[in-house]
């Protein structure tokens, strides 16, 4: 079997500096637009005493999650895991003596728990509308609507 030459690459072809500068503006509003739906931190602080690590992120919510649930930091001690910093500009977390960089939509998520957030995705997706949803809303009500409950019979 022949395996292809490698560019030495893995995320492709080399980008110019002309295509790397056009692609900035559209990074920055991904950046812009992340911040201001509170998925980055604008402040991060270990307590040895709770054992919990706190997220300020950047719409002002404050969380505080443990971090032995984290496998990655089960075994790290409590001054280890206070050598925690913000990187990418608030978008993760790292601890750099463990090696470890967490985003802080992960972390989040780790935070609420799994299912709890798609209790409260699907909560709120019920409640959008849109053109669509409307009209297969008209198509339901065309054919009956909702069919009844059954009663209970005494």
């Amino acid at each position: 079997m022949t395996m292809p030459k490698s560019t030495g690459h893995a995320a492709g072809p080399l980008l110019s500096d002309a295509e790397i500068l056009a692609q900035i503006p559209a990074a920055r509003e991904r950046a812009r637009r992340a911040t201001q739906a509170g998925l980055r931190a604008q402040w991060v602080r270990y307590s040895i005493s709770q054992e919990l690590l706190f997220l300020t992120l950047t719409h002002g919510t404050v969380i505080g999650l443990t971090l032995p649930r984290i496998p990655a930091l089960r075994r790290a001690t409590p001054r280890q895991r206070a050598a925690v910093e913000l990187i990418a500009s608030g978008a993760a977390v790292r601890w750099e003596a463990l090696d470890v960089d967490l985003s802080v939509p992960a972390l989040v998520r780790e935070a609420i728990g799994e299912a709890a957030l798609r209790v409260l995705f699907a909560s709120e997706g019920g409640r959008s509308t849109s053109d669509r949803k409307a009209a297969a809303a008209r198509r339901n009500g065309a054919k009956g609507g909702r069919p009844r409950k059954a009663q209970a019979r005494d």
